[in-house]
């Protein structure tokens, strides 16, 4: 494909230039070489080894899918019920995307770019005889979790895609899409890989890494697309049970990062030897009016009720006088930044899954307790168990909003997973059924007809 031929051409072997390296990790502090390093000597030296894994993760906090300012999670706020835009001709929140739109570039190209270099890690880990077994288990298990990562959120955006496992040139240009549900498949294959490879103690205290409870979440992730909501379930379970996590109990903690919730983070950058401010803050953060970006949506900011601290504590509302908006306010650092990383995943999640594989598997009643767990903590009463099924799922994508708005794109996959989109065409005027996918860029599609048919309305 495309993004991989301008790899090759441009020399970038695994992709590592060194001086791109700003991750507020132990990394930065191995002694970088002057010029670019090569395949071969990476895997040779455990310190670049090392110097390579963390350039991955750098890529990851950059990279459009994973974000924290303007990204995915951004874009698909705008793109559902979530967030209102203020800028001029905002053809994702006017849903007005076509194949050769920003949007659906910058996904797939920046994505499979970091997935060309992943896999070139796993390959020069596996061959290295440089590096010591137990190292040499973690990285990869970090790497095949990473990989997974990627094709979890990019099969639930563009559907049947390729799955890119190799560095070869020749394979990767013409390699064809595969059905959706065998790209979840091979997305479960990496994860019992890493699973397998990765222990439950963090690498790193600050849990900037992912260690096997991270694993678990994404695998039960995994099992509620694939409809197995037993082993959902089972997984979900697995991490409230782990010792290493629990609720905050003042909402204010929860998106600190030293906070007990947190599975997995990512760290902002230095900026002469501060942390610069973090990425959600500075995007949804308002502080002066007419707002020039986004602020949370009517249908959103209606759903709460008064005494819900999530309202209290985790958005604002600014006036002046006559017109009032309201921001999210989850990190509120958005400028000298001493205390917020990034959250990619949390433990309130695992009580989500866990709810929602109960309601599929008609414990309803159990449910309704899982969820309920969450809504005592966030100063709401109790929900009868009484419910139905429909009603019930009603309310958990409710609270799904109401828990995770600006966070990772949730509102989408939620609803979607839920065969639930159809809600939004009341609120988004140009909502259409073939909005569940973004289509696939038309250049790749140029350049490999093995990735066609495109996705169906573009």
């Amino acid at each position: 494909m495309k993004t991989i031929h301008l790899i090759l051409k441009k020399g970038l072997g695994i992709g590592i230039l060194c001086l791109s390296l700003t991750a507020c990790e132990e990394l930065v502090d191995i002694d970088l070489p002057n010029n670019q390093l090569n395949t071969e000597d990476v895997y040779s030296d455990p310190y670049s080894t090392k110097l390579a894994l963390s350039n991955l993760y750098s890529n990851l906090r950059e990279t459009p899918l994973f974000y924290g300012g303007s990204g995915l999670s951004y874009d698909l706020g705008k793109y559902t019920d979530e967030l209102e835009s203020f800028q001029q001709n905002d053809y994702i929140y006017l849903n007005s995307i076509n194949a050769s739109s920003s949007p659906t570039h910058k996904y797939w190209d920046e994505s499979y770019t970091n997935l060309y270099q992943i896999n070139a890690f796993i390959e020069g880990v596996i061959a290295s005889t440089a590096i010591e077994e137990n190292t040499k288990n973690a990285y990869l298990g970090e790497a095949y979790f990473l990989r997974a990562l990627y094709y979890h959120y990019l099969c639930q955006l563009y559907g049947d895609l390729p799955y890119i496992t190799t560095t070869d040139y020749k394979v990767n240009s013409r390699i064809a899409k595969i059905p959706y549900l065998q790209v979840l498949d091979l997305v479960e294959k990496d994860l019992k890989v890493a699973l397998d490879l990765l222990e439950n103690n963090y690498r790193h205290s600050d849990r900037i890494y992912p260690n096997k409870a991270v694993v678990e979440l994404v695998l039960a992730k995994n099992y509620l697309l694939k409809k197995r909501y037993d082993l959902a379930e089972t997984y979900a379970q697995n991490v409230l049970d782990n010792p290493l996590y629990a609720l905050e109990t003042d909402l204010d903690k929860v998106f600190k990062k030293n906070a007990r919730s947190t599975l997995w983070q990512m760290s902002p950058s230095y900026i002469a030897e501060y942390i610069t401010y973090s990425y959600e803050a500075d995007t949804y953060i308002i502080e002066s009016l007419p707002p020039t970006n986004v602020a949370l949506s009517f249908n959103l900011t209606s759903s709460f009720v008064p005494e819900d601290l999530r309202l209290q504590h985790w958005s604002r509302k600014i006036t002046d006088g006559i017109n009032s908006y309201w921001y999210a306010y989850k990190y509120k650092n958005k400028s000298y930044n001493t205390d917020e990383f990034s959250i990619r995943f949390r433990l309130e999640e695992a009580y989500f899954i866990k709810a929602e594989a109960l309601t599929y598997q008609e414990k309803v009643s159990e449910a309704v307790d899982v969820l309920n767990e969450i809504r005592t903590k966030r100063g709401l009463t109790p929900l009868p168990n009484t419910l139905s099924k429909t009603d019930f799922i009603a309310e958990l994508l409710d609270e799904y909003q109401r828990e995770f708005f600006t966070e990772g794109g949730h509102r989408f996959w939620d609803l979607k997973r839920n065969n639930r989109l159809q809600i939004l065409e009341t609120a988004k005027l140009n909502w259409e059924a073939k909005h569940a996918l973004l289509p696939i860029p038309e250049s790749e599609i140029l350049m490999n007809e093995n990735l066609k048919p495109q996705n169906h309305g573009y």
